[in-house]
């Protein structure tokens, strides 16, 4: 396979599309507009107007690269060798234009001519249908991928969690999809003779989902037709820079890179063990995914997408102390990873890397003496004896120390440790009443 760097494969795909009459887009900024809390979380989500038919799109075939931020996986990062908060989304989609026969060519083109992906070490999957849906296998993608030559064993049918995409299950358009892995050799695999995409080992990556979007579907879970039938394709570009790059995870890509020898020179010690390998991985996720949203204008805070840059930030803070880091480390990373990401970065968005790198450092000087404290505390505490630790426990070290307590919980989880949550409600509503009474007395 060639070894193409991350903007060697943005702008392959993008100038593959465009040959092909798609209209290149701007990506749309990462927060969601008119909306306090959420940023983009998929590719197609600012399309949403051109694919409900609501608004004429300014072209019926569409291509775009944009940055989408999630953090309903986030306990995966660093664990998993496929899962970042912050990513970069390659899509192409076709407004009622083209159809899934014409969409899996143009996919099985791009792969093979252009990226240069062995079709051995391609795998597709496609919707075997669902009764409760009233829906049967998707066969025309099925028959369309074995006539490009695809050997009928490496098309595999999968049921409506793998291959039914929905806008996180919610309402909203969706439809039958066929994903597109690649085989990364069965020495990453689980050694199951069946072991095939769909399999949660690491043998095989989906890099690409075509989705087929065909329904709407309703708050009460029913399905109806859309007015047009269109084309959505997410391509990850970390995921797709992994296979392309022989990389070991979606954390040591070119875009990456530099940052992690800035953290290398940081912690040099390394003992080779799972934990600290995690640590490193989710630090330069989460200070990337910082980045990304302060470049958005999202600073950390209390409210609203702030309070996940926060977050984030903590939690790579308690990252960096177990890798021996005692000091505010998190600024210093942006830089390294303005580097690593070059031209999908705008000079304008490189020249306010510095004012970030104040504003999270300072965020990183504010959390240093609760990390401290609280993380002594963390270290003391000793479990019941069935192993769980009393939700007050965490509530008190919240109320007083001012530590969070979802983040004192993920401590005590990689220590085996399980928290009551009941007894934290149960604390968190006596502190209530015990304020309000406090109240009470001081102002009636």
């Amino acid at each position: 396979m060639q070894q193409l760097s991350s903007g060697e494969i943005v702008k392959r795909y993008r100038s593959f599309f465009v040959a092909r009459n798609h209209l290149a887009l701007p990506g749309s900024s990462l927060v969601v507009p008119g909306n306090s809390t959420s940023f983009i979380i998929a590719g197609m989500q600012p399309l949403l107007p051109y694919l409900r038919g609501e608004v004429a799109p300014l072209a019926p075939r569409l291509t775009a690269l944009q940055r989408c931020l999630r953090t309903d996986d986030v306990e995966q990062v660093g664990t998993s060798i496929r899962q970042n908060t912050a990513f970069f989304m390659l899509g192409n989609w076709s407004i009622g234009n083209y159809d899934k026969r014409t969409t899996i060519q143009m996919a099985l083109d791009l792969l093979l001519n252009h990226l240069g992906l062995p079709l051995e070490k391609l795998w597709m999957t496609v919707f075997e249908g669902d009764r409760e849906l009233g829906l049967s296998l998707d066969d025309v993608a099925a028959e369309e991928w074995r006539r490009l030559g695809v050997p009928s064993e490496h098309v595999v049918p999968l049921g409506a969690e793998d291959n039914f995409w929905t806008m996180g299950g919610g309402p909203g358009p969706c439809g039958p999809c066929s994903e597109i892995f690649v085989d990364r050799g069965s020495e990453l695999g689980c050694g199951a003779p069946d072991c095939r995409p769909g399999c949660s080992c690491a043998r095989f990556l989906e890099v690409w989902n075509l989705v087929f979007m065909e329904f709407e579907k309703h708050e009460d879970g029913s399905l109806t037709s859309l007015p047009q039938r269109n084309i959505d394709t997410g391509m990850g570009l970390e995921r797709m820079a992994c296979v392309l790059q022989s990389s070991d995870s979606v954390y040591s890509v070119d875009l990456f890179q530099p940052a992690l020898e800035r953290l290398q020179a940081l912690a040099p010690r390394d003992d080779g063990s799972p934990q600290a390998l995690r640590a490193r991985r989710m630090i330069v996720d989460h200070v990337r995914a910082v980045l990304l949203a302060g470049l958005a204008g999202v600073g950390p805070g209390r409210d609203g997408r702030s309070s996940v840059v926060r977050r984030l930030i903590r939690r790579a803070a308690c990252q960096g102390r177990l890798l021996g880091i005692d000091q505010p480390f998190l600024g210093s990373l942006l830089q390294p990873l303005v580097e690593g990401h070059g031209s999908l970065l705008t000079q304008d968005e490189q020249k306010r890397v510095p004012d970030l790198e104040r504003l999270v450092t300072n965020d990183e000087v504010m959390f240093a003496r609760v990390l401290s404290s609280g993380l002594r505390e963390l270290e003391r505490v000793e479990p019941n004896e069935r192993g769980i630790i009393a939700g007050e426990y965490l509530f008190k070290l919240h109320a007083e120390k001012g530590f969070p307590a979802d983040l004192a919980s993920e401590i005590l989880q990689e220590r085996g440790l399980v928290v009551d949550w009941s007894g934290y409600q149960h604390a968190s509503a006596d502190h209530r009443i015990v304020s309000r009474v406090s109240v009470q007395k001081h102002f009636h």
